[in-house]
């Protein structure tokens, strides 16, 4: 007996159904960075990278929003990253900062930060995000960029404008940090592998990528311990695995001395550092034009960053509750010692790099020596209970505005105890091969009486030992070094009074 039409329908429809779950599923075609699309022969402009990250937009955990306009009008662009539901509200995830390009002609950073973007899209790093939430900016310096030269269209190297923040760009960059205050940051940049300093000794530096630590001696010693002892091994046997060669970054000349990079916290790396923050800078090996095997170093940037987060991943707690250990510590404040000179030293550790014989182009290991490998303090002074600023350095009050520091404008007057320090004499010295006043001093006690308009900042604050450098005299890279501030040095007496 023949089955009724009904029937026959319904088994048909469910057959057609089964057979079209049993094909193969073709999968969706993944999101390659521009970089990628050209087949790295082309480095990404300014309005690709900016239509690419439109395209990021609400893709695969991704917000994009601008942090700053640059003096061209070009838009510094951020991408804040999470599985969860909202950017920040698992308080349990530990946050990361990624940064690249602040010198325009060095491009690789942008690059491999695009690379790692893409692969967010594609959901692959999904074990990674289900600890942390990542902050990324993949390009600092858009003006740069586009020029193809090192500093903003208005001639500011980015990463020397971190104390005073009068770049839109910095300024956008510390804000963004001040709103999530992440834990870990990472600052991008390329190397120049050709170097007279190197070649004009017989070889170059070979190394796909360096990691610099923190130096500077005001950040937290179980911090920088602790990247050394624990992050950089991590990251130095990943790229191993992964086939790039990998090195601590090491900066000076083989005819000289060899030492870790500057301990100045007016970039990006140690400013973020005198914060408790676990903080690195990245050095991409660079090339002689822009586009020279691009490939290689996008790729070899982007494989370390991604060691770093694995290794913040699997260690996500541990870190968390460190660096909040190390930023509590900051908040007393008063009685810290704050270290106002420093410089490098030789000291017992041996190093071997990698390197490229010049001319014949044969790759060999070099020692290093002699190797700068300790910073010393040479001055340091406890911080005081706080700093009072006459009222006319408006240009001091807008630093402090801008670093979001916490502080009292008087109103009225009151008399005040304080210690005022006497110039005696004001010498130049040179630290870190740079030029710095060197101010002798004596401090006297004094009573005086506070006017409306003055300031009044404690150092019970997360940035005590920012206060530190920036106010006291004898700061090697505080206000005193700038122009504009260095009339501080010119009386007899320094105008910012200490409270005791």
């Amino acid at each position: 007996m023949k089955a009724p039409a009904r029937s026959v329908v319904r088994s048909t429809g469910l057959c057609a159904l089964l057979l079209l779950l049993a094909l193969p599923v073709r999968p969706q075609p993944r999101l390659q960075s521009p970089v990628e699309r050209s087949g790295f022969e082309r480095l990404t402009s300014y309005d690709t990278l900016q239509a690419f990250l439109e395209t990021l937009d609400g893709r695969g955990h991704c917000t994009v929003r601008r942090i700053a306009q640059t003096h061209k009008g070009r838009s510094v662009s951020s991408v804040l990253v999470t599985s969860s539901p909202r950017f920040g509200e698992d308080t349990l995830k530990l946050r990361v900062m990624l940064f690249a390009q602040q010198h325009g002609d060095e491009p690789s950073g942008k690059e491999a930060l695009t690379l790692l973007l893409a692969r967010i899209a594609g959901l692959d790093l999904d074990r990674i995000l289900s600890r942390i939430d990542l902050i990324i900016v993949p390009q600092m310096n858009p003006d740069g960029s586009e020029l193809r030269q090192r500093r903003t269209a208005d001639d500011v190297d980015l990463n020397r404008n971190h104390l005073l923040l009068t770049s839109p760009e910095t300024r956008g960059l510390h804000d963004l940090f001040d709103t999530w205050w992440p834990e870990v940051t990472m600052d991008i940049h390329e190397y120049g592998p050709n170097s007279r300093a190197w070649s004009d000794s017989g070889f170059v530096k070979s190394v796909d990528v360096q990691l610099g630590m923190l130096t500077n001696l005001n950040s937290s010693g179980a911090l920088r311990v602790y990247e050394r002892g624990s992050a950089f091994p991590f990251v130095d046997s990943t790229m191993q695995k992964c086939g790039y060669s990998f090195h601590e970054y090491i900066v000076g000349s083989p005819e000289d001395f060899i030492r870790y990079s500057t301990t100045e916290p007016n970039d990006g790396r140690q400013s973020f550092g005198i914060l408790n923050t676990l903080s690195f800078i990245q050095e991409g090996r660079g090339g002689t034009e822009l586009e020279d095997g691009l490939e290689r170093r996008a790729r070899s940037q982007c494989a370390s960053i991604e060691a770093l987060l694995a290794f913040c991943a699997g260690r996500s707690a541990e870190i968390r509750t460190l660096v909040a250990r190390e930023r509590r510590a900051l908040v007393a404040g008063r009685g810290l010692p704050v270290v106002l000179c420093m410089d490098h030293f030789v000291g017992g550790r041996k190093m071997i790099i990698p390197v490229r014989r010049v001319p014949s182009g044969r790759d060999t290991l070099w020692q290093v020596h002699p190797l700068h490998d300790q910073v010393k303090p040479l001055c340091t002074r406890s911080l005081p209970s706080g700093y009072i600023i006459p009222g006319e350095l408006t240009g001091i009050r807008e630093i402090l505005d801008r670093h979001h520091v916490q502080r009292e404008i008087v109103v009225g007057s009151r008399r005040v105890d304080a210690v005022a320090y006497i110039i005696e004499s004001v010498q130049p010295d040179t630290l870190e091969g740079e030029w710095h006043p060197r101010p002798s001093l004596r401090a006297e006690k004094v009573k005086r009486v506070l006017r409306t308009g003055d300031i009044v900042v404690r150092t019970d604050q997360t940035r005590s030992l920012f206060l530190g450098i920036l106010l006291e005299p004898e700061s090697m890279w505080g206000l005193v070094k700038y122009d504009g501030f260095s009339s501080l040095l010119q009386g007899r007496e320094y105008p910012i009074l200490r409270i005791p």
